[in-house]
């Protein structure tokens, strides 16, 4: 007897669209790929791909795409087991996916007019293509985390707080090998740099979190 497949469940259909365009990002630079996994541990693809970067560089984008993908599906999972049942549709999927990509990108583009306005554009390009490339790398980490959180381990709190320890560990690395690389040039400018924090590191989160909830 043949099992049944629900090709209708959200879950399923979310997490084949993430892989899909992991793939295509894979296929779309194969040897960047392969330098984009070792980030963590080697700083020579910040250095190596910094140089021809551009804004709507394709293979950051798709990237970018499956990291609000991830975040929001995670998202939805902690609010499901900490705060409240809510069912995943299209719908609701789509408008928060929308949210979160648009309040990331009018982040960047703020920290970029920043760099035009003080006149320091490529000091900031750098940092967000640091940046970017983190969320991007932590989003193909939460792509198996996610799987294996939905159709593995379901409702399983104590995988849900590793990820999200997980998670800030790999966002904390990105934030300290930034600082490490603009070391000079934010301590000859500290309280710049302790206001930067909580306009644009700090606050947009708080405010996603509010809205979220």
């Amino acid at each position: 007897m043949l099992r049944e497949v629900l090709f209708n469940d959200w879950y399923t259909t979310v997490i084949v669209a993430s892989l899909a365009i992991v793939v295509s990002a894979k296929l779309l630079n194969v040897n960047r790929f392969s330098d984009f996994l070792r980030l963590i541990g080697n700083s020579n693809y910040l250095r190596i791909y910094l140089k021809d970067h551009k804004f709507l560089d394709p293979f950051d984008v798709l990237l970018f795409l499956n990291f609000c993908i991830n975040a929001v599906l995670i998202a939805i999972c902690i609010y499901s087991n900490f705060i409240g049942n809510i069912e995943l549709n299209g719908a609701l999927f789509f408008r928060l996916l929308v949210f979160f990509m648009g309040g990331i990108l009018l982040k960047i583009l703020i920290e970029l007019g920043v760099g035009y306005l003080f006149e320091i554009k490529k000091l900031i390009h750098g940092y967000v293509f640091q940046q970017i490339s983190f969320i991007n790398f932590l989003g193909v980490v939460l792509l198996p985390l996610n799987s294996l959180m939905i159709f593995g381990f379901p409702n399983n709190r104590a995988l849900l707080i590793g990820i999200l320890i997980l998670s800030g560990l790999i966002l904390l690395v990105g934030f300290i090998k930034s600082i490490k690389f603009y070391q000079k040039l934010l301590m000859d400018n500290f309280f710049y740099f302790i206001l930067y924090l909580c306009t644009l590191e700090i606050g947009p989160y708080i405010l996603m979190w509010k809205l979220f909830s």
